[in-house]
């Protein structure tokens, strides 16, 4: 399956400036397989070695001298290891935190060597160990679930995806197509990103097939519990990712995921979680301008899961919608939508970057609002509104438009495409700004889209 990720790979092969680099992600994104894949499309001999399954390697990897360590595993492996044409792949590198320090001397001396290595727990380990990073000497890559687009490309809608990344607002999408995209995308909704999952239901046909995978996932993560739980009672970790559900879409309130503890156990859950790439938090901006990180308020955020079809089973929701009619199916499911959407514009960014995504709101009242994300673009911030069905008022976006003087915002929803001038209408003047609806499909293509402009 066909990964984006890859072609930021061919880029980083090609480099002159080439730094050892670690893809840093979940488990079961899909971090090794793309490696693997990625060596086989360059003709790269692939030397794999995993930290977590053999205790060898930790060995090997135990002096700063990487001819000595070459030379020990062109004997371990009975190969030639040519430098020019071979891809060292260190899997699971937080399981030997030595390795990571050792990079630099990969860097140092013997640049012309590739060398990857992934890691899943990679912020637990920093935490954890004292050594030296090689700060300067790497570089990093931030991978998440398989989008929709990818989802797509796998399962038989690569000309669909291609029409979406040609797809310009001067044009109109024909309702068949619009159809199409939309069943595509309740199944995605239902399915997620993670790669086996949509592996084994692209296999099977069969949504329960893919159901227990996920099943599997979220089971795996819990057992990473024993790993990452240091003081904290095990129980406690299990009732907060049990109820990460509730806070997706939502502000976060310590209170509703463990009502009788104190708060800064809750928040040591909730970093590590974070540390596990299990759940980002949208922080509030007061997003008086650029960057919206400058004005963040860390008491206030809400929840994004890695992943909207684990999101789905932890939920533990019912597959009885699945015979719906897809409008009908959208209809009333806000909390997927802006889980969808949210997962997408984290990994909008560069791979290089931290994945990030803000939002905004005012607590007043009878005077509440908020604006379900922030996004920097051109040096301006748009606001993005998300809807899971055709309609929704549009209060809070409008009050945040005249009160940032914003001439650009955003509409996802499940409407076809639509570029209007629209009024606020909260004064004796109206403000008017641009609002660009965008059915929930297009959100890959956002940044392009409003580049055109």
């Amino acid at each position: 399956m066909k990964r984006k990720e890859e072609q930021y790979l061919n880029n980083w092969l090609k480099s002159s400036h080439r730094k050892p680099l670690i893809i840093r992600g979940a488990r079961q994104t899909g971090k090794s397989t793309l490696v693997r894949l990625f060596a086989g499309n360059n003709n790269l001999k692939l030397i794999e070695l995993n930290f977590e399954e053999n205790y060898q390697y930790k060995e090997i990897f135990s002096t700063n001298d990487v001819k000595k360590i070459i030379e020990t595993l062109e004997i371990h492996f009975n190969i030639r290891i040519d430098s020019n044409r071979s891809l060292l792949f260190l899997d699971e590198i937080q399981s030997h935190p030595e390795a990571i320090a050792i990079l630099r001397y990969f860097h140092e001396n013997m640049p012309e060597l590739a060398v990857l290595a992934a890691g899943s727990l990679l912020e637990f380990t920093l935490e954890e160990y004292s050594f030296s990073m090689p700060v300067g000497r790497i570089e990093y890559l931030f991978m998440g679930p398989m989008t929709f687009e990818e989802y797509l490309d796998a399962n038989g809608g690569e000309n669909l995806a291609g029409y979406l990344k040609d797809f310009s607002l001067k044009d109109s999408i024909p309702e068949s197509i619009h159809g199409k995209a939309m069943e595509h995308l309740k199944a995605y909704f239902l399915v997620g990103g993670m790669p086996e999952v949509i592996k084994t239901y692209i296999e099977s046909g069969s949504l329960l097939e893919a159901d227990k995978i996920k099943y599997s996932i979220l089971n795996t993560f819990r057992d990473d519990f024993n790993k990452y739980k240091g003081r904290l009672d095990l129980a406690d970790l299990q009732g907060v990712f049990d109820r990460l559900g509730i806070i997706v879409g939502k502000k976060i309130t310590y209170k509703s995921l463990l009502p009788n503890e104190k708060s800064y156990k809750v928040e040591r859950i909730l970093k590590m979680f974070e540390n596990a790439r299990l759940l980002y938090r949208a922080y509030h901006s007061a997003a008086n301008g650029l960057p919206l990180k400058a004005e963040i308020n860390r008491k206030k955020a809400k929840g994004i899961f890695l992943d909207i079809g684990l999101f789905h089973s932890l939920n533990g929701l019912s597959l009885a919608s699945l015979d719906m009619e897809a409008n009908l199916f959208f209809s009333n499911r806000g909390e997927l939508a802006e889980q969808f959407i949210g997962q997408h514009l984290l990994y909008s960014r560069p791979e290089y970057m931290i994945p990030e995504v803000y939002y905004w709101n005012r607590e007043k009242s009878q005077s509440s609002a908020e604006v379900d994300y922030l996004l920097q673009l051109n040096n301006t911030v748009i606001p993005v509104e998300v809807k899971s069905g055709k309609t929704g008022t549009l209060r809070s976006l409008h009050m945040f438009m005249e009160q940032k003087k914003l001439k650009q915002a955003v509409r996802f929803s499940t409407n076809k495409p639509i570029a209007e001038l629209v009024s606020s209408s909260l004064k004796e003047t109206d403000y008017s700004y641009n609002l660009i609806t965008l059915p929930l499909y297009l959100v890959e293509q956002t940044e392009r889209l409003l580049s055109l402009l």
